[in-house]
């Protein structure tokens, strides 16, 4: 971890769950942290309850499904700290209504999903991209995809359009790293972590009473072990789950 030591990283989703353990480790790795997320006033809790680390946590308010947020807020990174030398795209939502649902509220649902897992996180690897290629040093990006977006088990429920999102995640990473291969670009690395089910906030008590999981830490430690690799190796997707469950 020496080599990322002083670096900084932007991780989104960082007021709860995954997010925030990542920002934590980060920290108390001595990697500076740009934590975004909606509810700035959570980020600024977490840090407090946190205490003293060896990075700094910078807090900043960004809502990744409004594309003018992101271009706000990737602008006020490179006026104020340079270069980017770590993405960790964490920002999702989920609804639990059923895709076939005509309603307005489902629409407005739908919409959400795909602004915040799917288009949010193409944008912010855009404008990541952008500001490490001026720099050319040696980065990463990770994406927190999900075990849905391997293999989509028949569940009882329905996941509404959140599984399709992650599927899609899969495919824009593969066709980003296509793009910087074209480019010769071999400073950039792009890469996948596909957890099964995570106990978060996002996963409700009854899911995680009858269902195998794993921990926010857990994700968090496979993302310092995808970081720690050679800057020769990519880990296109690691998928991480229960001992309990099955892919």
């Amino acid at each position: 971890m020496e080599k990322w030591e002083g670096k900084l990283a932007v991780v989104t989703g960082a007021s709860s769950g995954i997010g925030a353990v990542i920002t934590q480790k980060f920290a108390e790795n001595g990697i500076n942290v740009i934590a975004l997320a909606r509810r700035y006033e959570l980020i600024v809790e977490n840090i407090r309850n946190i205490g003293e680390t060896r990075g700094r946590i910078h807090p900043h308010r960004c809502d990744v499904s409004d594309y003018e947020s992101i271009k706000e807020t990737f602008k006020w990174i490179e006026d104020n700290f340079g270069t980017i030398d770590i993405l960790i795209n964490n920002a999702a939502i989920v609804t639990f209504s059923r895709a076939l649902d005509e309603s307005e509220e489902t629409t407005e649902l739908i919409n959400q999903v795909i602004n915040t897992n799917l288009n949010g996180l193409v944008h912010c690897t855009r404008k990541a991209i952008g500001i490490m290629k001026k720099y050319g040093n040696n980065s990463i990006i990770i994406n927190i995809a999900s075990m849905l977006a391997h293999h989509i088990p028949y569940l009882g429920f329905s996941a509404n359009i959140y599984p399709a999102t992650k599927f899609a995640v899969r495919g824009f990473q593969e066709m980003i790293q296509h793009e910087l291969i074209m480019e010769k670009n071999s400073n950039i690395r792009i890469g996948n972590i596909s957890p099964g089910i995570v106990a978060t906030d996002m996963i409700t008590k009854e899911m995680l009473e009858t269902s195998p999981h794993i921990m926010p830490e857990d994700v968090a430690n496979a993302v310092l072990y995808v970081i720690s690799t050679p800057v020769n190796v990519n880990i296109s997707d690691l998928i991480i789950h229960s001992v309990c469950s099955v892919v």
